[in-house]
């Protein structure tokens, strides 16, 4: 609990201190790289294990451990609204399949007023919309006091200061340059993009290609195939963009097309690792036991098969995924099916 009265909301403009809701690995990296730019970090947990250790010694215990962060501008706390309450920028990084239940414990007038930044990769509720546009409508925070974190960036990197590129979005360029320094550091290089829609698709999209090559890896599939299984992932991304009529969609770019590799052939991934304990018999809910981290592909799967059923897109990927996840067909001959569907 902070030790501090309940103070009123900052200036809009003072990017001195930052509101952090979320507790997983994720978050910490984004707190360490905030802490070390000498932001102050209002930060909620759920779990008060978790707040006495970073208070106390600055060490998340359940989530990148082995990074020591700067207590001097760091205080934690299981009091969600006296969190909010503290800082006039507010930086939710919660898996999206708790983000309604999340919301709707806050009182939107705490937020009056306030940005709001999302790290948030899969679509939100069950009308399957983006994370900005479910903050927009559900707080009435218009798109100009937005912005989004995207990557391609796995947390344990960011914790042991390894070389990253992050892109923060908002079609808001003055916000965009009041965060730059918020983020930037010696390991972390910063891109700048005016497009939240298409940078929310695509972080979504690549959690599910994660899956899919997971579940190759678990199958024994070898590289030979998974060069061609990400070549047409690639594909469907570029037609989801424009089916989307997503401007500027440069694929090639680090937020696209990086972030859709990362995520595809890292052993950090936690969606291919997911989708490798499929492939290898797993069912949905062993598997879900089996990991101690959300794998957001699976929710994301969900969502991105509506949405691409709803634009009319043949997706083959996507609907591997949500036949496998969701109508539990058998992985074995799902894949035998996706290899006469890509090309």
């Amino acid at each position: 609990m902070f030790q501090q009265p309940i103070l009123s909301p900052k200036n809009n403009d003072d990017l001195t201190e930052i509101s952090v809701i979320g507790g997983g690995s994720w978050a910490t990296a984004l707190v360490k790289i905030l802490t070390e730019n000498k932001i102050k970090v209002y930060w909620y947990l759920r779990r008060q294990v978790q707040v006495e250790a970073l208070n106390d010694e600055g060490v998340n215990p359940d989530y990148l451990s082995f990074v020591k962060l700067d207590t001097n501008y760091l205080q934690a706390s299981t009091d969600l609204h006296l969190v909010l309450q503290q800082a006039s920028t507010i930086l939710f990084v919660v898996p999206s399949a708790h983000f309604p239940t999340l919301c709707s414990a806050i009182d939107p007038e705490l937020l009056q007023g306030k940005k709001v930044i999302t790290s948030i990769k899969g679509t939100v509720g069950e009308d399957n919309v983006l994370p900005s546009a479910f903050v927009a409508n559900y707080f009435g925070i218009e798109a100009f006091r937005q912005a989004v974190l995207a990557g391609p960036c796995h947390a344990e990197e960011i914790g042991m200061g390894k070389k990253t590129y992050m892109t923060i979005c908002s079609p808001n360029d003055a916000f965009l340059e009041q965060l730059k320094p918020c983020f930037l550091s010696r390991y972390l290089s910063i891109n700048l993009h005016t497009d939240i829609c298409g940078i929310e698709y695509a972080a979504i999209y690549k959690n599910v290609v994660g899956l899919v090559c997971g579940m190759a890896k678990g199958l024994n599939y070898g590289d030979n195939f998974m060069a061609v299984l990400v070549s047409n992932a690639i594909y469907e991304l570029q037609l989801l963009l424009d089916a989307l009529h997503v401007p500027d969609s440069r694929i090639a770019c680090s937020s696209y097309l990086g972030d859709l590799l990362v995520t595809a052939y890292s052993s950090h991934s936690r969606n291919r690792s997911f989708g490798e304990l499929i492939g290898r018999g797993y069912s949905v809910e062993q598997t879900q036991n089996a990991m101690s981290m959300v794998a957001e592909g699976y929710a994301a799967t969900q969502g991105l098969y509506q949405t691409a059923k709803d634009l009319g897109l043949n997706m083959p990927i996507i609907n591997t995924a949500y036949r496998v996840l969701y109508n539990h067909m058998a992985v074995t001959s799902e894949f035998k099916l996706l290899e006469r569907n890509i090309i």
